[in-house]
């Protein structure tokens, strides 16, 4: 009885896939074939249509991806715009049952019941489309969605979770020690400050003894405030004026720490075997952009702040030091050239437009990334993925710093940042910082 029903439901899965074939169902290529023409991107030269054309079909576990060649008169840009209409077609009656599908089912007496149950979740299942060009046009149709919304997760050592990708649900792991420098973008509510209290929080955890932080939070402290009175915070500043001196201070670390090595006869703290490190977290860098001062002293003031990030970027990766800096204006004079140059590391959420996406990438893409919290384009020297970020909750945050909360007088750091401010700018020509 049970060969008799497992054969009839495999004869009539193999009918219905082939049913479901020959309609064009769960034929992407033939999907996406239509959409371009009734999506006026192909292109009309005279009597001749000149057609989007499929060059190579590839099947991975995760989907299909598709390369074309793009007809003359056509660009990238003409099929970003698209880009709803093709996820929208592809999703049209999306229905593929599988062998492999057949034999999830539990085989017993309502197993024609099963086979509907499954067709139904088929049919409202939705594929994601997500397009990218490197001479060809690439459409990439992935199986299953990313969440939106992913835990956090425990890292080892100096690598910190940045959430999953697409594929297989794989974990993605950002690791300072290969990549010292991150460059952090992306509109507000998108999760930016949610990631770097992410990174932060997964430091304490995994490196509460050796990881010394040097906090620049311009968004008037409501991000990073948490994390002032705790063991690892260096220094903490709320005001430019303030992250000045955050800045002087761990520019003057990393020189010592240039100089111990030098005496050692080491060439970086790895080689020496000093755990220490210097994380220098700046969240929102577009308050230190000296375009916008009002006068001359705070473009000075910025100016100096600016120095002193592209002099840490610059030398601080073999020192043990290491620079994010976070942005949601990205703009072209808001991150440092030199920041920027040497951030092998890069991250952006969702963004207004392309070029704000190329501030943080030097490609578009971000401004194509759904309207998801979390969601965002991860990049380094060899790898461009989408990922979800994790989502860090405040419960998390507080139990991670409680252990390590230190007794400060009230308003000690304060004004003790207010009145080294101005002198550290007096003696500025005597630090040995390099104008280039």
């Amino acid at each position: 009885m049970i060969f008799e029903i497992l054969t009839s439901s495999l004869m009539g899965g193999l009918a219905l896939k082939a049913h479901l074939a020959k309609n064009g169902v769960g034929n992407d290529s033939k999907k996406l074939n239509k959409i371009f023409a009734l999506s006026d991107l192909n292109v009309k030269d005279g009597k001749e249509t000149l057609t989007t054309q499929l060059i190579k079909k590839r099947d991975f576990e995760w989907g299909i991806e598709y390369r074309y060649r793009i007809p003359l008169g056509r660009s990238f840009e003409d099929y970003k715009n698209k880009l709803k209409t093709i996820e929208a077609g592809i999703n049209r009656r999306n229905v593929t049952i599988q062998l492999k599908d057949l034999r999830e089912l539990k085989i017993d007496k309502n197993i024609i019941d099963n086979i509907k149950t499954l067709y139904q979740k088929k049919l409202t299942h939705n594929k994601e489309i997500e397009l990218s060009y490197d001479g060809m046009l690439i459409v990439r149709a992935y199986n299953n969605s990313l969440p939106k919304l992913v835990d956090y997760q425990q890292g080892k050592e100096w690598k910190v979770s940045f959430g999953i990708a697409r594929e297989k649900n794989q974990s993605v792991f950002h690791d300072f020690e290969k990549i010292p420098h991150l460059a952090l973008g992306g509109a507000t509510k998108y999760g930016k400050s949610n990631l770097i209290n992410s990174i932060i929080v997964s430091l304490i955890k995994q490196q509460s003894d050796n990881v010394k932080l040097h906090l620049i939070d311009l968004k008037g402290g409501v991000e990073l405030c948490d994390y002032e009175n705790i063991n690892q915070t260096v220094s903490i500043a709320y005001e430019p004026e303030e992250a000045l001196t955050t800045l002087i201070n761990a520019y003057k670390s990393m020189r010592d720490m240039q100089k111990k090595l030098r005496e050692m006869g080491k060439k970086n703290v790895q080689e020496a075997d000093i755990k220490d490190r210097h994380f220098i977290i700046i969240d929102e860098v577009g308050e230190l952009n000296p375009s916008e001062a009002i006068d001359k002293e705070e473009r000075e003031l910025k100016q100096l702040c600016q120095r002193y990030m592209s002099q840490i970027s610059r030398l601080g990766a073999g020192l043990g030091f290491r620079l994010i800096l976070a942005t949601q204006y990205p703009t072209g004079d808001v991150i440092p050239r030199q920041c920027k140059q040497n951030s092998d590391g890069k991250l952006c959420f969702r963004v207004q437009s392309g070029t704000a996406s190329r501030v943080v990438l030097d490609e578009d893409g971000a401004e194509n990334l759904p309207e998801i919290k979390g969601r965002a384009i991860y990049q380094s020297a060899d790898k461009r993925i989408i990922v979800q970020t994790p989502l860090i909750t405040p419960e998390t945050i507080q139990q991670t710093i409680k252990p390590h909360i230190k007794k400060v007088k009230e308003g000690l750091i304060s004004e003790t940042v207010k009145r080294e401010t101005r002198k550290n700018i007096a003696v500025f020509e005597t630090t040995g910082l390099s104008q280039s």
